[in-house]
């Protein structure tokens, strides 16, 4: 079977369960960027991002077995979400260890979803708490990134930016542990289709950028920034090698650039996207030269689970 065959299977199985989320042209964003922008406004997602496009099929390709026992991750809210609306959507338990500092609201949504929430520690010890659970409990753990049934799930976000805008010449995203980064790249390569990839990640959790500069997946040694969907602790393994691969460049952006695009997003777009979803448009913005000429360009605003307090201290 072929990859495309795969990421087809994919779709129509999760199909019944997300959103077939809208592209819309912003005239605003193309005059500032002098080519056309297109927001892929994921944000409408179920759970408010484009993970249960990938959790959902990653728990159908389990075995009985597996789902019998229960799936567990590890996440900073948004992956959280999508597991636990795709155990309730299938009927599959779900555990999510989370860091002790996790965002309220996702902490509150992934319960409210159906999953069991633990909180500890910092994220890099919640990630090996999380896989010292799986082992003690007999869970079935999924990566909140760096597994390919996910990615193939999350495939179909691309696949359909490509039927919608067939051509699309480039794509900006937010990038963490490279999850919806493997899902484009997945869907660009079985697509063979031309479009250039961009990833954007916070400074203060550059995992991807300085996997490619070192040539392996690294393990950053802390993560602050106030994106936290995309604090990703490291980059992931099979992530990095379709990054790698298929990806034009992963850029840097800091905090206030995030919270600039933020504002825009929401004064001229009517979006009202948490940081990591704004971190594409924070991207392009800051590497317009690098699109212009080219054709079309898509920002995915993938992340609208919002704290309203933090909000109104950033703003």
């Amino acid at each position: 079977m072929s990859l495309l065959d795969d990421i087809e299977r994919a779709r129509a199985a999760v199909q019944p369960h997300i959103h077939r989320t809208p592209l819309w042209h912003s005239s605003t964003l193309s005059k500032l960027v002098g080519e056309d922008v297109y927001l892929k406004a994921e944000l409408f997602q179920k759970t408010g991002s484009y993970k249960p496009r990938g959790m959902i099929w990653a728990l159908m390709s389990l075995s009985d077995a597996e789902r019998a026992a229960g799936a567990i991750t590890f996440s900073a809210g948004n992956a959280a979400q999508g597991l636990a609306y795709a155990g309730t959507a299938l009927g599959v338990k779900t555990v999510v260890v989370m860091a002790a500092t996790a965002n309220p609201t996702k902490v509150q949504a992934t319960k409210d979803y159906g999953a069991e929430v633990i909180l500890h520690g910092t994220p890099q010890e919640a990630a090996q708490f999380c896989l010292d659970t799986a082992r003690e409990r007999g869970l079935t753990y999924i990566s909140s990134y760096d597994d390919d049934a996910l990615m193939t799930g999350h495939a179909s976000l691309g696949c359909e930016i490509f039927e919608d805008l067939p051509d699309v010449a480039t794509i900006f995203l937010g990038m963490g542990g490279g999850g919806m980064a493997g899902g484009l790249a997945k869907a660009a390569i079985a697509h063979s289709h031309s479009v250039s990839l961009f990833g954007i990640e916070p400074e203060g959790a550059p995992a991807m950028y300085e996997s490619l500069k070192t040539g392996s997946a690294v393990r950053l040694p802390v993560v602050k920034t106030i994106a936290d969907g995309l604090a990703a602790p490291s980059a992931g393994v099979k992530c990095f090698e379709l990054v790698r691969q298929r990806f034009e460049d992963v850029l840097l952006v800091d905090d206030e650039a995030i919270v600039g695009a933020m504002k825009l997003l929401m004064q001229r777009c009517k979006l009202t996207p948490e940081p990591a979803g704004a971190a594409a448009l924070a991207g392009l913005l800051a590497n317009r030269e690098r699109v212009r000429g080219k054709g079309p360009v898509v920002c995915v605003v993938s992340g609208g689970n919002v704290d309203l307090a933090l909000l109104k201290q950033w703003l």
